[in-house]
């Protein structure tokens, strides 16, 4: 989700400890992809009320905001949280989404007829919807991201690999067929009906 000058950035900046950002995280993640198992595993090993209130006293959670009493259940989805902190929590995403199509080929050729291979708006509202989707699917992991870079480059290089619009590759999180492609997993490929360029 988070590089580690952006971490960083936002531990010095709000003055959080690595435990607030880390509940942050799994908070997001529970909400956005309704993970919530790592939320509850987490909260064995800390005490998740003192850390929200240690949240909304540094004004990262809205202080408006009603903290359930003990036992009582917590709905992470009504967490309200300091949107200038969301916004720079984010950038993280759009950064990665960034790399991403920085990355992608920029046109292809299917049969003949040239396309532009970072589409996005069929399937999203603009970039930062894509890059935020994206984001999301790989659950804003360093190092899948890394992983799904480094085969794109090699497919880029190679020009044997079938790719289809960005905005193709993130909804049907086509990386995986890339990586398997690469390591020889591939099978029934036919790459004579589309080339990169």
């Amino acid at each position: 989700m988070l590089n580690i000058d952006n971490e960083l950035i936002l531990l010095e900046k709000y003055k959080l400890t690595p435990t607030e950002l880390f509940t942050v995280r799994l908070i997001l993640l529970a909400r956005e992809d309704n993970e919530y198992e790592y939320l509850q595993r987490f909260s064995q090993l800390i005490k998740l009320r003192e850390v929200i209130l240690s949240l909304q006293e540094k004004g990262i959670i809205l202080k408006s905001w009603k903290l359930p009493k003990e036992g009582q259940q917590l709905i992470v989805e009504d967490i309200p949280f300091n949107q200038n902190f969301q916004k720079q929590f984010f950038r993280a995403s759009y950064e990665i989404g960034e790399e991403l199509f920085n990355n992608y080929p920029q046109f292809l050729t299917i049969n003949g007829v040239c396309y532009n291979a970072r589409r996005v708006s069929k399937k999203y509202n603009d970039l930062e919807d894509a890059f935020s989707k994206y984001g999301k699917a790989i659950k804003n992991s360093p190092d899948i991201h890394r992983q799904i870079i480094d085969d794109l480059k090699w497919a880029v290089e190679d020009g044997n690999y079938p790719f289809t619009t960005l905005d193709d590759f993130i909804a049907d999180r086509s990386w995986t067929a890339l990586h398997s492609f690469r390591v020889g997993d591939g099978i029934n490929v036919n790459n004579n009906a589309i080339k990169m360029i």
